[in-house]
């Protein structure tokens, strides 16, 4: 393992203490989706140096992915996206243990997965929110922060659910002892998911998105943003028991959201009530024809 004063990190050092880097090289993240915003996450993660880096996904890169996800090339196109990302995190750094779990996470995968990980962060699909309880559950259960990143238009948002905190259910407004089987067939809305929503969105698009009719669009600027937004919460959750005048993570019900696009960051206190906010505001926006025309 490397020190936190070898020249790799060095560069850190100035915002970050001896101590801490050398606390981030001990440290342990379990990242579940190796797509978009986690392989970007992940590596950024290696770039902070941190020691050990968990990757599960069980999806090769497809062509679709190249605008937006870290690692996708055309030659790694077909590979699997948990094992191409640790690949290139190797490169950065020789030292960082990478554990890879192409299979996903599975029943039989989750319990060696999260266990001894100082941090969870949940990068599941949304269309798949029992997995999502799962990791959840057994993060409150091994007292594990459980970070969720997501990215929209050229925008992003973070909270982090505490171990003790408000739960993953309560955000999807299910009960925190609802069997996973009966947790796959509820019918979650967007408005659960999405407490921010890029005001310039085709309200057509949303539409689709909201109905299952169309995968949700991404773009690499978004998704740049949603990495870096993240990597910060990540750190603070990793150096919260670090006494040295540092803020807390954003912790659920709050949510950190930025826009590149917008110039707007704010601090979302009411998740439901801030969705309905900017879906308004996007209605009112496409009904006068100021959000811009776009194909889909």
């Amino acid at each position: 393992m490397l020190q936190a004063n070898s020249p790799e990190f060095s560069r850190n050092l100035g915002f970050f203490s001896e101590e801490e880097q050398q606390y981030l090289n001990e440290s342990a993240v379990a990242i579940a989706g190796a797509g978009g915003d986690g392989g970007m996450l992940a590596v950024q993660l290696a770039r902070l140096g941190v020691g050990e880096l968990r990757l599960a996904d069980p999806d090769p890169f497809e062509a679709e992915n190249i605008n937006r996800q870290a690692c996708c090339t055309t030659e790694t196109l077909g590979v699997n996206k948990a094992q191409a990302v640790g690949d290139y995190i190797k490169a950065i750094n020789p030292n960082i243990k990478v554990v890879v779990e192409p299979r996903g996470i599975q029943p039989e995968t989750i319990d060696e997965f999260m266990d001894a990980a100082d941090l969870l962060i949940d990068e599941t699909e949304f269309t798949m929110h029992a997995l999502g309880v799962a990791l959840a559950r057994k993060a409150r259960e091994l007292n594990t922060p459980n970070l969720m990143v997501m990215n929209i238009g050229f925008g992003a948002t973070a909270t982090t659910f505490h171990p003790q905190g408000e739960t993953f259910e309560q955000m999807l407004g299910i009960s925190e002892d609802m069997p996973l089987s009966e947790v796959a067939e509820q019918e979650i809305g967007l408005d659960r998911w999405l407490p921010y929503l890029a005001p310039y969105i085709d309200l057509d698009m949303f539409a689709k998105v909201a109905s299952g009719e169309k995968s949700a669009p991404s773009v690499a600027p978004g998704v740049a943003l949603a990495a870096s937004v993240g990597a910060v919460q990540a750190t603070l959750n990793l150096l919260d028991k670090i006494d040295n005048n540092r803020p807390f993570p954003v912790y659920f019900s709050g949510v950190i959201a930025m826009d590149a696009y917008t110039r707007e960051s704010r601090a979302i206190d009411n998740p439901l009530a801030s969705h309905q906010e900017y879906l308004q505001q996007i209605i009112v926006a496409n009904e006068a024809g100021k959000v811009p025309k776009v194909s889909y």
